[in-house]
């Protein structure tokens, strides 16, 4: 109920609610004590706009085709993996394994290998124009 926590709740909550169909531990429910669930949600895009679900597979769909959820994905996936933001590896390397990752078709595999390669070869040799303020050093 704080104020303070609705800044994060108004956002995730309404993704939640198109998981309702499962409980807690995943099997799927057509009800809860004898009501029907209501597995409708959606979400406000960083560009303001209002999508909504009908269920777990409208927002899968939105999930899988969406440039914010690939970008997100890239840049969680490489703290997890290197332990550093990604800012600190040049302005461009975001965006530089986003379009790898959907070039590569979604690829994982490929897209480590290309984040432990960015983090363990110097930048010039890796992505040598990447960065031009740092002057590819």
């Amino acid at each position: 109920k704080p104020e303070s926590c609705q800044s994060c709740h108004a956002m995730i909550n309404p993704l939640g609610f198109t998981l309702e169909s499962f409980d807690a531990v995943g099997r799927y429910r057509k009800d809860e004590n004898g009501k029907p669930i209501d597995a409708t949600g959606g979400y406000r895009t960083r560009t303001g706009e209002l999508v909504k679900f009908a269920g777990v597979r409208d927002l899968a769909t939105f999930l899988a085709n969406s440039e914010e959820t690939h970008s997100a994905f890239v840049e969680q996936l490489f703290h997890g993996l290197i332990k550093q933001p990604i800012r600190a590896f040049g302005s461009q390397t975001r965006s530089h394994l986003k379009q790898r990752f959907v070039d590569d078709n979604f690829n994982i595999r490929k897209l480590v290998i290309e984040i432990v390669s960015i983090a363990a070869l110097p930048k010039q040799i890796v992505n040598p124009a990447t960065d031009s303020k740092s002057g590819g050093q």
